[in-house]
């Protein structure tokens, strides 16, 4: 074929010479800009860190180019694995400026280097070095480079702490290369402390740009779309990018087109075959085999595990394993050990064929399971072990399927298929098909569970197996708010004799969940059911049933004005799902968002934050939780924080139009978080797919929620009408249940009323804000009341003293509510300088909260009541494109509490988000800031507490 790369046929040198080059533009500045105060004379210490084949000790050897041309002394020493036995090592070996070793330049060094050991020799030659060290800075600017750091001893370690002091006033450079990995406590003390004193320069992978820029220089032409796609699984490492483009164009798979150079299809697997070939020809035979045999494992994995599926002794392959960690290859993890990089791992599995792979995990699930190891564990194997499983494999499922089922359903289901699929089907294989339809509806692939659960239940007397079944099925059920079905399916099964007790007990539970939730059409039936389902959770004694139960009475408790009887049930839930075994996280989870939701209407926001922060733990120590419950309910504490970014980035990661169980709720609380921030076409989007997947099921809160959005899409058109008549329903019908959050929109309805003429249908509202305040008379409620009697009286004095209790409590949304609602009142009695600075402070609280629609409504609102000048010079305003001006509400939320030195999963979940939501914010606050590290929010942060007049 013809040459693809470069006409001239001459190729760059090593990945890390070119990856100097291409994407690390800023740390290349950062380390000129040291070398060149070094030269100057200014002293110190910087660590160049990444994974190997970043480019470490390219960049190094390249920023150190000119200097060392221009007259810079520079001594070079390395570290290694086994050279961390013999202490001081790559200080004495360094290389000079004229080549020879360092211990060589004195007899005394080499003296000591020859008794290699003991800590007088340590203590002595570390003193003979930091003098040899010293003469030379004597004689002019000196830059030590130590690489592959992440190897140097203790002594080495202690020495280096010692040089870094003598820096402050030497002309010393220390230059370390440290590679990502299992570091010593000294090395990584090191690491720390350079990143604090922001002495780090991190080598991440190359961004997506940058990757192309570098494919492109390599092959002297753009990457086609194919290839494209490829390279980005290399996870921007520059090296093996570079290696993956040469074993690419050797094989014969890279063709030119007119425009780009393309790959052809099936590449991957060849391609990465064979660069992984090229790391295990670096290892010894046995080596080589025992990182075969470990890729199987997975990208993680344990040397008792690897030494069971082999049948050797763990001491039989350290030896092996110590050889790919010293080339890089493997990791040393805290648990076990890793592969460094997704790609080598791959191509190392892929190196084997299918067939024998198959065979090597049905044989390693097998070891496994004979030594006792964890049925999840075995499981991972028995997934790749083929299409059909042994009779062995079959007879091992159907004993762990339960086990299975709770604790990995995601792992569960391809398991449980293969395993039912693997022999003729008998009747035992029910109970097969039956844990199947269990995992599948727990990993939300709920329609093509519903059909499997439906044909099992009308087709199996199996009182356990159809009662377990029936359980899972409900509970999902309730996800999607299909209550009246759950409810009757409840009924079904407790109606059949041979019903487990416990099982009994749990479906009560969700039947009397389904009978508060519908309210007061099944209200009858509650008290029989709620009396039966105690009844069989006490004498089970199973804590599951008794905290749903606990939970069920607490929302009816809620809804009944009960507050204090309310908030004892959630604590009594919580404390009954402590006790258990493992904690059941997932409904513990729930209990605590619930409780999150109470204390937050209670204007209790510390132990508020605090319940939601409990939440989000124990969803995460879930391996089945169903994340969006606590999704909404930590959008019901933003709403009432003003947090309407934060809440917006956990719904839209929740709310994905590819997900197989959409939750109604979720979609519904997305729908109104667009209509308050979005732009019209997504916010209008969102409103159709929470229509579409309601059907005209929703009830509770997701009716609120979507009446809500389906009013405030009205607004949006000019239909006040409309509007009213969304929100008319929710708040007028003769019911109790959910009153709290539907008082929150009270308000806003009694506006939509009046606007339109409807006075009538205006004290109708004011009524039922009447009997929610009466049912459970909190401050919150009675202010709300207050509110709308002011709007439909017109006091402003009245509205005046809302915004003072709203602003007391910090309930930022409901503040920016009654600003709009007192700026109106005061335009329409014609007092327009009173209405500007009012409505100023709106405007800025929308703004500040992200609620940029909002804030565009109430523009148009009051420009037709005639404030319009402050309007429009603050709608003129922009949030800057760089610095701390640019950060947006949920940005400086998260920079506080950074700033403030926690880490990413603290800051999740103080605010109740995802750790991936944070990372994002992170990301995004430093690129406005143009730093590179975390210590510069902190410092930004002091600077601005420090100077009054930086805002």
């Amino acid at each position: 074929m013809d040459a693809v790369f470069t006409a001239s046929g001459r190729r760059p040198g090593s990945a890390a010479d070119v990856a100097a080059l291409f994407g690390r533009e800023h740390e290349t500045a950062g380390l000129r800009d040291r070398l060149t105060r070094a030269r100057n004379g200014a002293g110190g210490g910087v660590l160049v860190t990444g994974e190997a084949g970043a480019g470490v000790t390219g960049l190094v050897e390249h920023c150190l180019a000119e200097p060392v041309r221009a007259g810079l002394q520079v001594w070079r020493g390395e570290a290694d694995e086994l050279g961390r036995r013999l202490p001081l090592l790559p200080f004495l070996e360094c290389r000079t400026s004229s080549g020879q070793a360092l211990y060589r330049s004195s007899p005394d060094l080499a003296e000591l280097a020859r008794s290699a050991g003991g800590a007088v020799s340590v203590a002595a030659t570390s003193g003979l070095l930091l003098e040899a060290v010293e003469e030379q800075c004597a004689q002019g600017p000196l830059v030590l480079v130590i690489d592959h750091a992440q190897w140097l001893d203790d002594a080495s370690v202690a020495l280096w702490r010692r040089l870094a002091r003598a820096a402050v006033d030497l002309p010393l450079l220390l230059l370390a290369c440290v590679r990502y990995g299992q570091w010593s406590r000294p090395v990584e003390s090191l690491v720390v402390a350079g990143r604090l004193d922001d002495e780090v320069i991190e080598l991440g992978p190359l961004a997506p740009d940058a990757t192309l820029a570098l494919a492109r220089h390599r092959l002297g032409a753009p990457s086609g779309e194919s290839l494209v796609r490829l390279l980005s699984q290399v996870g921007g490492n520059p090296r093996y990018l570079l290696e993956l483009l040469d074993v690419l164009d050797r094989q014969g798979l890279l063709r030119r087109t007119d425009t780009a150079v393309e790959v052809a299809e099936g590449a991957a697997e060849p391609a990465f075959t064979e660069l992984a070939e090229l790391r295990l020809a670096e290892l010894s035979p046995g080596a080589a085999q025992a990182v075969r045999e470990a890729a199987l494992l997975g990208q993680r994995f344990r040397v008792p595990d690897l030494a069971t599926v082999t049948g050797q002794p763990a001491t039989a392959l350290l030896a092996g394993v110590r050889e790919a960690v010293s080339t890089g290859l493997l990791a040393e993890t805290e648990t076990g050990l890793s592969f460094c990089h997704p790609v080598l791992w791959r191509g190392i599995r892929e190196s084997v064929p299918a067939v024998l792979r198959w065979s090597m995990h049905a044989d390693a699930a097998h070891r496994l399971a004979e030594s006792g190891a964890d049925a999840v564990q075995v499981a991972e194997h028995l997934e790749q072990a083929g299409p059909v499983l042994s009779r062995w494999a079959v007879g091992w499922v159907r004993q762990q399927a339960s086990a299975l089922v709770e604790q990995a359903p995601k792992l569960a289901v391809p398991v449980l298929r293969a395993a039912a699929g693997g022999e003729q089907l008998d009747g035992r294989d029910k109970a097969l098909q039956a844990a199947l339809a269990r995992a599948m509806l727990r990993t939300r692939r709920y329609t093509q569970a519903l059909e499997l659960a439906r044909n099992i239940l009308a087709s199996t007397d199996d009182p356990v197996l159809t009662s377990e079944l029936a359980w899972d099925l409900a509970r999902s059920l309730h996800l999607v708010g299909g209550h009246t079905e759950a409810g009757r399916l409840c009924e079904e099964q407790l109606a059949r004799d041979g019903v487990p007790l416990a099982l009994r007990a749990r479906l009560g539970a969700c039947l009397v969940y389904a009978l508060v939730v519908l309210g007061e059409p099944v209200r009858a039936r509650l008290a029989t059911a709620e009396a039966a389902a105690e009844a069989a959770a006490r004498e089970s004694g199973d804590q599951w049933a008794l905290a749903g139960l606990a939970l069920c009475r607490a929302v009816a408790a809620r809804a009944g004005g009960a507050a204090e009887r309310a908030l004892a049930l959630l604590e009594e839930a919580s404390g009954l799902l402590g006790g258990i075994a493992g904690g059941r996280p997932e409904l513990h989870a729930v209990v605590l968002s619930e409780l999150a939701d109470l204390l937050g209407e209670l204007d209790r926001r510390t132990d508020s934050d605090a319940a939601q922060a409990r939440a989000k733990a124990s969803a995460a120590r879930s391996r089945t939780h169903d994340g969006r419950w606590t999704a909404v309910a930590g959008f019901a504490l933003h709403l009432r924080n003003g947090d309407w970014s934060l809440g917006g980035d956990e719904l839209a990661e929740l709310c994905r139009p590819d997900e197989p169980q959409p939750m109604l709720s979720a979609h519904c609380a997305f729908a109104v978080q667009q209509a308050v921030c979005a732009e019209p076409e997504p916010a209008s989007e969102q409103l159709r797919r929470a229509q579409q997947l309601a059907g005209g099921r929703a009830v509770g809160r997701a009716a609120t929620l979507l009446r809500v959005a389906e009013a405030m899409a009205a607004e949006r058109a000019g239909a006040p009408d409309r509007a009213l008549r969304a929100l008319e329903g929710e708040l007028t019908a003769e019911r109790v249940q959910g009153a709290a959050y539907r008082l929150i929109w009270c308000p806003r309805a009694v506006r939509h009323a009046l606007d339109c003429g409807h006075r009538e249908l205006a004290e109708r509202f004011v009524e039922f804000a009447r009997q929610a305040a009466a049912v459970q008379p909190v401050p919150h409620r009675a202010w709300v009341l207050a509110w709308c009697e002011a709007l439909l009286a017109a006091d402003t004095t009245g509205l005046g003293a809302v915004t003072k209790y709203f602003r007391s409590v910090q309930r930022r949304t409901q503040l920016a509510w009654v600003l709009e609602d007192l700026a109106a009142a005061e335009a329409a009695a014609g007092r327009m300088a009173e209405a500007r600075p009012v409505l100023a402070e709106a405007l800025e609280l929308y703004r500040g909260m992200g609620a940029l629609a909002e804030a565009r409504r109430t523009e148009q609102r009051l420009r037709a009541a005639g404030v319009d000048a402050l309007v429009r010079r603050r709608a003129g305003r922009r949030r800057a494109a760089s610095g701390w001006e640019a950060l947006t509400p949920a940005e400086l939320t998260v920079a506080r509490l950074v700033g403030q030195g926690l880490s990413n999963p603290e800051t999740a979940a103080r605010l109740g988000i995802s750790v991936r939501t944070v990372q994002t914010h992170v990301s995004s606050i430093l690129a406005k800031l143009g730093a590179t590290s975390r210590v510069a929010i902190a410092q930004e942060l002091a600077r601005r507490s420090e100077d009054p007049g930086v805002g």
